[in-house]
């Protein structure tokens, strides 16, 4: 009987030791992370790869044993039950981390269900013998360390040794939350490298305490010129660009974002404004956005890539080229947000990476008034314009929904949808309130426009980063950054082109092909559209067969039917047209064997 059931101590014991060693084994394995990562010259990005690398394959070592091993511990006391979980455990981790550094070294991203659906049967096969391998190896391991360390004397040095990988993972995690807030790319840079690796971010808190000043932290990137450190790890633009446009000719670009417009909220009777834009404009009425919230949204509209790429620009502070293009030529830049350029959009450190005089939001007036102030700010600018040379705008405004007046005895356009319950008929009061009141801000900026009779030399872009539900599927969900069905990802986009004529455009167009027509048809790049994004020329007349969508966490192949959701820990769902699960979940092979390209091609 003392053979089976032992103290809990010894178990503890051994289930620690077997855990660190097996860390120790982990490291071996994943020192073909470290062959590919190009390590910085910074002293301090280089600690923070040792003490990343240290303390978090520790993590994945040690807590899935303990989590598994504990309560069989607790209860139990089997020494046999406990000791075969944990073999089992280890060598399942073994076999993934060997096949993840197998997949990052092919593809530069982590293993995941999509991934490994397109193996050969030879691959599960080496799967297969991989972890009969590991099994005997820790079997015979699990021994060595019962009788070496559990049936020991408890000593200091287990504790002791504890303490210093608990050291490294907090010192990792100090320090990413550091760099994170002031944008140091020698210590972001290696996030992606890691798998299951989702490191500490505090800005909003550091910069509340007033341990950072973002204005501080924006000037020293900077300075430092910290976009250097992507040399090594994205391949973007695949060539450098070759543009012709003459600088004489380039038009003036305005682009007017409202978050979350959806297109069936603009009425003549609600949004006169808008209403008279779109029908005196080129309207897109299938237009996607490449995300389900303002973040990603904004990076397919710039980028034009995937928002699986969105860690690795944000790491590395690298701009998009149809910004590197606008910086390269004469333009005088205006940027005017309501929502601040940080957090949650991030563009301060993705598409305006390097342009100094980023407004932060401002918290002590409302809502309403942030969305005035740009009004206000963005008159003032235009009226200092040189008029010797175009100029480039963003307008970014934020639909006021918890600031506005609930106006119950007063009927809106669009009153007799979402009645099905309460809070979706309530939230779509306030939104149409809101967009309402944006409409009027809108009109500030045409007007100022036509005053100046710069229209006819002015690219206007009326769009937004998403779409907004209000329980349309009935399946609970309100707002965006939820799922990705067609209302959540459906964007507005409509825009005043001069020499183009106005009308409809019924095909299927994404965010991503925005980059693609203004680099095209304004500066005259001649490279593939591949060159440096997944999208194509807004006015190609072709329909999208599949898109890639991303919220904060997941990301999506959305096809026109179809929904292949990836979750975080390689989760999928493959879900239809009413986001609901499908009967037939079989997974097209040359379509995620389109998506995995797309995701890595602009990856060293």
């Amino acid at each position: 009987m003392t053979e089976l059931i032992a103290p809990r101590r010894r178990l503890l014991r051994w289930s620690g030791w077997f855990g660190v060693i097996n860390a120790g084994l982990f490291a071996l394995v994943a020192l073909r992370y470290l062959w590919l990562y190009p390590f910085p010259s910074d002293g301090l990005g280089v600690a923070y790869t040792v003490l990343t690398f240290v303390g978090h394959l520790t993590l994945l070592s040690v807590v899935p044993m303990f989590i598994v091993l504990l309560p069989f511990v607790i209860v139990l006391r089997s020494r046999r039950l406990v000791m075969a979980l944990g073999v089992v455990i280890a060598a399942c981790g073994l076999s993934l981390l060997f096949l993840d550094t197998s997949v990052f070294a092919e593809h530069r991203f982590h293993l995941g269900v999509l991934t490994a659906s397109l193996f050969e049967v030879s691959t599960w096969v080496f799967v297969a013998i991989l972890l009969v391998i590991f099994l005997f190896f820790e079997a015979i391991l699990a021994g060595i360390v019962w009788r070496n360390f559990a049936l020991a004397d408890g000593s200091r040095h287990g504790r002791l040794l504890a303490a210093v990988l608990l050291g490294c993972w907090l010192a990792s995690q100090a320090i990413h939350i550091w760099g994170d807030a002031v944008g140091h790319t020698p210590v972001t840079q290696f996030t992606r490298f890691m798998p299951l690796y989702y490191p500490i971010h505090a800005k909003r808190d550091l910069a509340r305490l007033g341990w950072v000043d973002p204005g501080v932290a924006r000037q020293q990137r900077m300075l430092r010129g910290s976009l250097e450190a992507a040399d090594g790890q994205l391949n973007y633009p695949l060539k450098p660009l070759k543009c012709s446009a003459v600088n004489a000719d380039l038009p003036n670009i305005v682009i007017i974002l409202i978050d979350a417009l959806r297109p069936d909220a603009i009425d003549p009777r609600l949004t006169p404004t808008l209403a008279r834009f779109r029908a005196e404009a080129l309207y897109f009425n299938q237009q996607y956005s490449g995300g389900n919230s303002s973040r990603m949204g904004l990076f397919s509209m710039f980028y034009g890539l995937p928002s699986t790429y969105w860690q690795a620009f944000y790491d590395l502070q690298q701009a998009p080229v149809l910004m590197d293009e606008i910086k390269a030529r004469p333009y005088e830049v205006g940027l005017f947000s309501a929502v601040g350029f940080g957090s949650p959009t991030l563009i301060d450190r993705t598409v305006f990476a390097g342009w100094p005089n980023l407004a932060e939001k401002r918290h002590d007036i409302a809502a309403t008034e942030r969305n005035k102030m740009v009004t206000a700010d963005w008159l003032r600018w235009l009226e200092k314009h040189n008029q010797e040379r175009p100029f480039f705008s963003l307008v970014y405004y934020d639909p006021p929904m918890n600031d506005v007046a609930l106006e119950p005895d007063n009927p809106l356009p669009g009153d007799d949808r979402f009645t099905h319950n309460e809070k979706a008929r309530s939230l779509w009061q306030q939104y149409r309130l809101a967009i309402r009141m944006l409409d009027g801000e809108v009109q500030v900026v045409l007007d100022s426009l036509h005053q100046r009779d710069l229209l006819d030399d002015t690219i206007v872009i009326i769009t937004s980063d998403h779409g907004y539900e209000f329980d349309d599927n009935g399946i609970g969900h309100y707002g965006h950054a939820s799922n990705f069905s067609k209302v959540q990802l459906r964007a507005t986009l409509m825009m005043r082109w001069p020499g183009k004529s106005a009308g409809a455009v019924d095909y299927r167009t994404t965010h991503h092909d925005l980059p693609v027509t203004l680099l095209q048809d304004v500066f005259g790049c001649e490279n593939p559209p591949s060159d440096y994004s997944v999208g194509r020329n807004l006015f190609s007349g072709q329909a999208w067969d599949w898109m890639m969508a991303g919220s904060y966490t997941s990301h999506a192949i959305v096809e026109p039917a179809r929904v292949i959701v990836s979750h975080p820990g390689g989760f999928v769902e493959v879900l239809g047209g009413d986001y609901r699960p499908v009967k037939d979940k079989k997974l097209n092979a040359q379509l995620i064997q389109d998506s995995l390209e797309a995701q890595r091609r602009y990856l060293r």
